[in-house]
């Protein structure tokens, strides 16, 4: 069976006269169509946009990243028949339709994210009354609150799973469509509405990078069963009432832009090891990326200086340690991580003292830290 293929976008020039309701019909022919090879081609290239994305990792990355992201939800959605007179036959189809979005995100620490956006786009619909087509866009803005989880990422692999929740509402305009064609007459009405939803979704997300690709699969059920429009049609003594929902599967792509980091101010160079000897003070293991490290001095506060070097690179020189503790924020290679705490004089009173907490994702574990200028401690973190 072959039909007339209207994607979406080819009522651009409608929406942007203020229609929400558009569409057409066509005679039924026999043959096959080729738009299931059309919707293959578009989601493939969109897919391919995500490989210019920056995805070097972040060297310190924030606890709360902010991106701004764009997006498409290719949808599916059918309507249903309501009522049918006559020896005519009618079916309805899945049918494609386009939702472009865009907002903000917040993920915390790789992990949590939340999102806010805004969409508006078309759900497809066709349907056949005998040997006639009859296809119906309708269009709708909707506003979005969508909470993710992303699962740990993995050594070597660049995505992550990730499950989310859209809150929405959905925002339609009144309006109708007559068509008179060959006989065949069709009358579509949509009401104004204001329609609540859910919309679970999962796919993938990748994980690394100040610029985010999410590529996920999601379906959208409003809370409000009244129909989003109706259509009434007649052909040949036969008529039908089809409504719909606009419930539909989506698949989503989404990029999510990065905001430039202001450059930290160069730390000065860490001291020299040479002539300390580095001692292992304890041995962790962490699935998470990034720790907290929080050091301060609990006892006396006499002038006790110490710095931290993670992999060979300096992430705190010649701090002053005191009764305030200071916290810093580590990202993690996979595999073996050495700690090093390098202390820069033994204050007042000997040794170069400190507390410590590490945060590892399992609780906190607490540490007393002796340093001298004879030797140093190394903390040693294996990331699976």
């Amino acid at each position: 069976m072959r039909v007339r293929l209207l994607l979406p976008f080819a009522t651009l020039a409608s929406g942007a006269f203020g229609q929400s309701v558009s569409g057409g019909t066509s005679v039924l022919q026999g043959g096959g169509g080729d738009g299931g090879r059309v919707l293959t081609g578009a989601i493939g290239a969109l897919a391919g946009i995500g490989g210019y994305m920056n995805d070097t990792p972040v060297a310190l990355g924030r606890d709360v990243e902010t991106r701004f992201f764009g997006g498409l939800d290719v949808t599916l959605q059918a309507a249903r028949t309501t009522e049918h007179t006559g020896k005519a036959r009618t079916t309805n189809y899945p049918w494609p339709g386009l939702r472009f979005q865009g907002g903000a995100s917040f993920t915390y620490r790789d992990r949590l994210m939340a999102s806010v956006a805004g969409g508006w786009g078309w759900n497809g619909y066709m349907m056949t009354l005998d040997t006639m087509v009859h296809s119906v866009y309708h269009s709708a803005k909707s506003a979005e609150l969508r909470l993710a989880w992303h699962t740990l990422p993995r050594r070597n692999v660049p995505t992550q799973w990730t499950f989310g929740l859209g809150i929405g509402m959905t925002f339609q305009r009144a309006d109708d469509q007559r068509t008179d064609k060959d006989g065949f007459l069709t009358y579509t009405v949509a009401e104004r509405q204001q329609r609540p939803y859910l919309a679970p979704e999962f796919g993938r997300f990748t994980s690394s990078g100040k610029d985010r690709f999410e590529f996920a699969l999601r379906y959208v059920a409003h809370l409000d069963a009244s129909p989003a429009w109706t259509s009434a049609s007649s052909f040949q003594g036969s008529t039908a009432t089809t409504q719909a929902s606009d419930d539909h599967l989506a698949l989503v792509v989404r990029y999510h832009l990065g905001i430039r980091k202001q450059a930290d101010p160069p730390l000065p160079p860490a001291p020299t090891l040479d002539g300390v000897a580095m001692d292992t003070l304890a041995t962790f293991t962490s699935k998470r990326q990034r720790v907290t490290l929080s050091l301060w001095d609990d006892a006396e506060v006499d002038g006790d200086t110490i710095s931290v070097v993670l992999n060979g690179i300096p992430v705190l020189v010649a701090h002053e340690l005191t009764h305030e503790a200071r916290k810093l924020r580590l990202d993690l290679q996979h595999g073996y991580n050495r700690l090093q705490l390098i202390a820069h004089n033994e204050g007042r009173i000997p040794p170069n003292t400190a507390r410590a907490i590490l945060r590892r994702g399992k609780g906190r574990e607490q540490l007393l830290l002796k340093t001298g200028k004879k030797h140093g401690q190394v903390l040693v973190i294996i990331r699976g």
